[in-house]
């Protein structure tokens, strides 16, 4: 009976564990997307760009997701959570522009791109950062 116990304890930590390590919270998410604007900036490698481009629309989906201090206790339909919903829409329309614009070839055109990630950014964090 204690072996099955343990079993059982060791495979709930392990899937616990998992979980909590797939669910990125806002402040990794954040990272993620900094770390990789200065990547689209900086690179002239078209493999290089569409990598961070693409982690840096995994990291707007997913904090999408998390609601900032300021909205905690906010309705899901209120309108600031859905302001705040639009602001990652418009992020990951953006990326996905940049992205295409990668795929065809354009990498100065995908590269400028990043000006409008910052503008979306800093008008997204004066309301809810």
């Amino acid at each position: 009976m204690s072996k099955n116990m343990l079993a059982m304890l060791v495979a709930s930590v392990c899937a616990f564990g998992a979980m909590t390590a797939s669910a990125a919270g806002l402040s990794d998410n954040m990272k993620t997307l900094n770390t990789n604007l200065q990547i689209v900036e900086k690179t002239d490698d078209a493999a290089a760009l569409k990598t961070a481009l693409t982690d840096m629309r995994a990291a707007a989906q997913s904090a999408r997701e998390e609601l900032p201090a300021k909205l905690k206790g906010k309705a899901a339909d209120s309108a600031e959570v859905k302001d705040y919903h639009h602001g990652y829409d418009v992020l990951t329309g953006q990326i996905d522009e940049a992205l295409k614009l990668t795929e065809e070839g354009k990498i100065p055109e995908a590269k400028a791109m990043a000006e409008q990630f910052k503008a979306t950014r800093g008008e997204y964090h004066k309301k809810y950062r």
